[in-house]
Formats: C-alpha cells, sequence, structure tokens
C-alpha cells in the first residue's frame, strides 16, 4: 500500500500534476460518534448494556463484527454479537466504561471510522474488582437513526507496553520534574555548544 501511494504521488509530480488529496466526504461527525460513545458507556454504568446491539448498532449490517480485549477471536455476524450482550451471562455485578481521546475521520459519506482511550472497570462474581485501560476502534454507519456501530474491536496494550507502563507510573512527580529539569539543562548546554 505505502509502495502504490508512494507511486501515485511520485506520478503526479512527473505529470506536472498536484499530488493526490484525501476526499473531502463532508463535516466529520466528531460530536455525533462521541455521543454514542458516550450513550454506549452510560449503558455500561448503568446495567442496562444488553440494550447495546438494538440501539446502537445498524441492525441492517449483514455481518456485524465484535471483539472486546478478553475475547479468543472475533464474533461474527448477529447471533455471536448478540449473545455476547445477553444477560444471561450473567457473571458481571457491576462496570463502567468511559472513553476519552475520541478521534473521528469519514471514510465515505457515510462511514466513518473512530479511535478511542477506555478506561474499563468491572466487579465479578468471586473476584475484587478491577481497572485496565484499552485502546479501541470502529466503524460507524450512518442511518436514518443516526450514526450506528458495524464494526467494533478492542486493543489491549502488549505485555512489554503494559508492563513499561506500570513501572511509568510508579515514578513520582517529584523524580519526573527533576528528569526534566536535568534534559532541559543539557538541551540548553547542547545548544550552546553547538553554536
Amino acid at each position: 500500500m505505502k509502495l502504490f501511494a508512494a507511486l501515485i504521488f511520485a506520478l503526479s509530480i512527473i505529470m506536472k500534476g498536484p499530488p493526490l488529496a484525501a476526499a473531502d466526504f463532508g463535516p466529520v461527525p466528531q460530536k455525533e460518534i462521541e455521543a454514542i460513545l458516550h450513550d454506549m458507556a452510560s449503558r455500561w454504568d448503568n446495567d442496562t448494556w444488553e440494550t447495546i446491539p438494538n440501539d446502537l448498532w445498524d441492525l441492517n449490517e449483514p455481518n456485524p463484527m465484535y471483539l472486546a480485549e478478553e475475547q479468543k477471536g472475533w464474533l461474527m455476524g448477529w447471533d455471536q454479537v448478540k449473545e455476547y450482550f445477553n444477560p444471561q451471562r450473567g457473571f458481571m455485578e457491576a462496570s463502567s466504561y468511559q472513553a476519552s481521546d475520541i478521534k473521528v475521520r469519514l471514510i465515505a459519506s457515510d462511514l466513518a471510522v473512530a479511535t478511542w482511550s477506555i478506561y474499563w472497570q468491572m466487579k465479578g462474581r468471586r473476584m475484587e474488582p478491577i481497572g485496565e485501560r484499552l485502546r479501541a476502534n470502529a466503524i460507524f454507519r450512518k442511518t436514518d437513526k443516526g450514526w450506528r456501530f458495524i464494526h467494533y474491536g478492542e486493543a489491549p496494550k502488549s505485555p512489554s507496553v503494559y508492563i513499561g507502563d506500570l513501572y511509568a507510573a510508579q515514578a513520582s512527580e517529584e523524580f519526573k520534574a527533576k528528569v526534566a529539569a536535568r534534559e532541559k539543562a543539557r538541551a540548553e548546554k547542547e545548544g550552546k555548544a553547538s553554536q
């Protein structure tokens, strides 16, 4: 794909034409997608998460795809997606879903892709409350009811990144300020030396 893009760019220069620009599909539905994600979060928080597929997904999508971070593989099709939200699974006593750093772009006039960060907390039966930070992405389709999910995927951090974050979280704010001051002094010293 990168090679193809580079060839197109090179051809546009050779032919003295402008480089290809991203297509303009209209205004980015940032606020609308944020509203859907916050609506979904409130359903997890208020224990009404079983309503998510019927209310927030495009039910006309022939093959919805869903991947939660704890799953072994993708859920494909309505039977599997709706079973995931079946309240009879009943393992969860409480949950909290917070979406932040939401970024949206249009990939067609009726399709949008979004990425965001999740702070997820839950309490299951016979377990202590837990929390984790994840990343997610989704594709939304514009319908007569507004924007709706057709694809959803969560992406936990790899073990090495997760462990690195745990170590970084243990450094005190005082130590971080000390390191920043030293880095600033070093950069200033190197800047003077290069003049």
